[in-house]
């Protein structure tokens, strides 16, 4: 696997996501979701081939999922790969050999867009959500991570060298709308940035920028064409990092880090907040002593899942808006993480 080295110098983050766990741990110079910070020894697992369904095990709960599907990374393979969670249970798509993540389902529910490095560099395939049909989207040799679709189905937004790209759904008209800053120096918003998805109208971009020489991830958003850059949460200065927009584009939803006065990243407190788009009515949802981490909202804005180790590894969780009601959705002694919810 080969990272390059531009893309690790720009967008260097570990500190800022530092997820309790010994394989993050590790890897100090990999952003969340690279394929660096997934590369650590296998955890324990029995492979399991495409198309095989293996029944969805919910904790606390008689129910799985209270609707639609999620896409979420694991590595119970041995590696990372892109699983399928649904009322019938849990399924391999990806299928690789080497490091698939940081998937994103399509509005229609039909197709799963991820980052894998099974060429050597990280890019951006789509499958269809039953493993069929793999196709890949990029191939330039800086790497690119953090694919999101856009509402209508039409664009994939990505982060590519820590600036962020838009291309059509098929790979083609790719186009820059922001340009990474040195992120020792940059202003807020400006240094490498990690996407994290649209507004539900499709005219904005939410994405977080770091700055780890600094001790800095602000949220912020910006328009699709890449006017109007604007700082939405980076108070007090720490990091702020994986925002999500709500269905209604009332809420951002994302991962506080509150260091404290913790001598390192595992001791940090991992929390999950929303905030207005504008800034206002920052609150924390989580309120709890473990690592949690990547929300994602379900489609019709009743739940957040999110991924957490208040279980003893990680495991993915949903909760309501308002943090109540929270349930485990998997349990499995690899890592879960990184979750998308589509219909």
């Amino acid at each position: 696997m080969r990272i390059p080295i531009a893309l690790l110098v720009l967008i260097g983050v570990v500190s800022i996501v530092g997820c309790g766990e010994d394989e993050e741990a590790a890897t100090p110079t990999a952003p969340l979701g690279s394929p660096t910070s997934l590369a650590s020894p296998a955890a324990s697992g029995t492979a399991r081939p495409t198309g095989t369904v293996v029944p969805a095990t919910p904790v606390g709960t008689a129910e799985a999922i209270p609707s639609g599907k999620i896409a979420f990374s694991s590595r119970r393979d041995g590696n990372g790969e892109i699983y399928l969670l649904s009322r019938e249970g849990e399924q391999n798509i990806s299928n690789g050999p080497t490091e698939d993540m940081e998937s994103s389902l399509s509005p229609d529910g039909k197709k799963i867009v991820f980052a894998s490095d099974r060429d050597g560099t990280s890019r951006i395939y789509v499958v269809n959500v039953d493993g069929s049909g793999l196709v890949k989207l990029t191939s330039d040799a800086a790497g690119d991570l953090s694919p999101r679709w856009s509402p209508d189905g039409k664009q994939i937004a990505f982060s590519r060298t820590g600036s962020l790209y838009v291309m059509d759904s098929e790979g083609a008209n790719v186009r820059q709308i922001t340009e990474a800053e040195s992120e020792a120096s940059a202003p807020p918003c400006k240094a490498g940035a990690f996407l994290g998805g649209w507004s539900p109208d499709g005219k904005r971009l939410t994405f977080y920028a770091a700055s780890a020489t600094r001790g800095l991830g602000q949220i912020c958003t910006v328009g699709s064409d890449g006017s109007d850059l604007t700082v939405v949460a980076s108070e007090p200065p720490t990091y702020h990092v994986e925002p999500s927009w709500s269905p209604d584009g009332e809420w951002i939803v994302y991962r506080f880090i509150d260091k404290g006065a913790s001598p390192t990243p595992e001791d940090d407190n991992h929390e999950i907040y929303i905030v207005k788009p504008d800034g206002a009515s920052r609150t924390n949802l989580t309120n709890h002593p473990a690592t949690d981490i990547e929300p994602s909202w379900s489609p019709d804005g009743k739940w957040i899942v999110f991924s957490s180790d208040r279980g003893g590894n990680f495991d993915l969780y949903i909760m309501k808006p308002d943090g109540s009601d929270l349930k485990r959705l998997t349990t499995d002694p690899a890592k879960d993480s990184d979750p998308s919810w589509g219909p």
